[in-house]
């Protein structure tokens, strides 16, 4: 794809590849056996340990309501394999009885590069460094309705279409504090060096039919900080009739070189309670802070343009042209064209990060103390990317060298069944987690074709 669409697609597949603000492992949050689930709530350090390092913990993974199956379908045409939902041999209905109101795929990453936690100042304290990234996708119904049924009517309304990826370095600092009994506080700072950081916002779009175009008018804007890159501009720019005061007309980026263009700060903060001596309840926030990003590359769109509609939902011609990537192609040309934006010259912005509100509370069986019950509630606040979830889990730790999860949570991405086993023995810790476990069809190479929820976690450390 090209243009804006390609630009944020090349940092959609970087975001999986380098590292995608990024989610924790939930099947954690209960475990006794977990060093690293003070990533949820910091008043959860309560042992030493060293990571072994780039293995301590990689958690990666997608969530969506959506999957590769609502788009991609099987051709009956000779010679096609593959096909997209543009194909005219697919129907309508077929394609937009899939859909939600909102459609949203979320990838992320969390990769720790080090850490290692020790018990000083009257308490545990810990120091961690690392990768996170997130890259977010919503996209409203009715910018596939008018892709789809393009000519039905003759105006068109397309609010709150976005996509964002962020990706940084993570130095955290955290400590813990037994208060008394019952009571136990945490807090962690974290400083934070910006990788990559693009915004591509849609807060509405008419399309309306005139003769034999359509006109649109749209507020649509980008941000982007990629290196000390810069716009490059469509073809069809002339640098002798454009204006000097509103810039060429974007196509993506060219000239990257390496930078860090990206800093900031933030702050956790957590505490569990013991209400009673079988029930522990607990809260944290996390992620409260932001990045402050230099050489912003911006662009907007500028009053009405025209569109002539979709030309290229079609392959046709021999076997190089039916392959799905090409048509994927010939398609997103079409959608650079529906979004017009310009250069608007370099600047600074300063992005919050996504923070996350968990509440906990944990049961022990009185008739098995091994066996423990819990509810987790997770709330993301991330404007039109933030999602609420609930965890119902069960952990059990019949003994010491060994402890093993089974959880269900729901959310508006559906319900998912997760999981987590630890092997805890002396001077060695390894576990392997699924908050979302893999099931379904599956395309090649292993993508869930039905839905976007999965992820796979795993780690090695060495409790001191």
């Amino acid at each position: 794809m090209k243009g804006i669409l390609k630009y944020t697609a090349a940092l959609l597949l970087a975001s999986t590849a380098t590292g995608a603000a990024a989610q924790d492992l939930r099947s954690a949050y209960f475990m006794q056996t977990s060093v690293n689930r003070h990533q949820m709530n910091p008043a959860l350090l309560d042992s030493a340990y060293v990571g072994v390092p780039l293995l301590n913990n990689i958690n990666i993974g997608t969530t969506g309501n959506v999957g590769m199956a609502d788009f991609v379908y099987k051709s009956n045409r000779p010679g096609y394999d593959l096909t997209t939902f543009m194909n005219p041999e697919i129907s309508a209905g077929e394609f937009l009885g899939n859909l939600h109101d909102k459609n949203r795929i979320d990838i992320y990453l969390n990769y720790n590069l080090f850490s290692f936690a020790f018990q000083a100042f009257k308490g545990m304290n810990s120091v961690e460094l690392n990768l996170k990234s997130s890259t977010n996708v919503t996209m409203p119904y009715e910018l596939f309705e008018f892709m789809k049924e393009t000519g039905a009517r003759e105006q068109y309304s397309i609010d709150n279409l976005g996509i964002r990826t962020q990706n940084y370095l993570e130095l955290a600092l955290g400590h813990s504090h037994q208060i008394n009994d019952r009571l136990k506080v945490g807090a962690k700072m974290k400083f934070l060096i910006g990788a990559a950081y693009a915004d591509f916002n849609v807060e509405h779009m008419d399309v309306t039919m005139t003769g034999d175009q359509w006109a649109i008018n749209a507020d649509a804007k980008l941000a982007a900080a990629l290196g000390k890159s810069q716009f490059s501009y469509d073809d069809s720019n002339d640098p002798a009739t454009i204006d000097p005061n509103r810039g060429g007309k974007v196509d993506g980026l060219d000239d990257y070189s390496f930078s860090l263009p990206g800093f900031g700060l933030a702050f956790d903060f957590g505490a569990t309670y013991k209400v009673l001596d079988n029930l522990t309840v607990s809260a944290s926030i996390t992620d409260l802070g932001f990045i402050s990003w230099k050489d912003v590359n911006m662009a907007s769109s500028r009053g009405e343009y025209t569109f002539d509609g979709f030309t290229d939902i079609w392959v046709s011609g021999d076997d190089e042209g039916n392959k799905i990537g090409d048509q994927f192609e010939n398609l997103g040309d079409d959608l650079n064209r529906v979004f017009s934006i310009y250069d608007d010259g370099k600047g600074k912005k300063t992005q919050g990060l996504a923070a996350t509100l968990n509440i906990g509370a944990e049961y022990t069986m009185p008739f098995y103390d091994k066996f423990r019950v819990g509810f987790l509630y997770t709330s993301r606040i991330h404007g039109r990317y933030s999602y609420h979830q609930g965890m119902l889990s069960a952990a059990v730790r019949p003994v010491k060298w060994f402890e093993a999860n089974l959880n269900t949570s729901g959310s508006s991405t559906g319900w998912q069944l997760g999981g987590m086993l630890s092997f805890y023995v002396n001077k060695f810790n390894f576990y392997v987690a699924s908050d979302r476990m893999i099931w379904g069809k599956f395309g090649k190479p292993f993508i869930p074709l039905n839905r976007a929820n999965t992820n796979i976690s795993l780690g090695f450390n060495i409790p001191m």
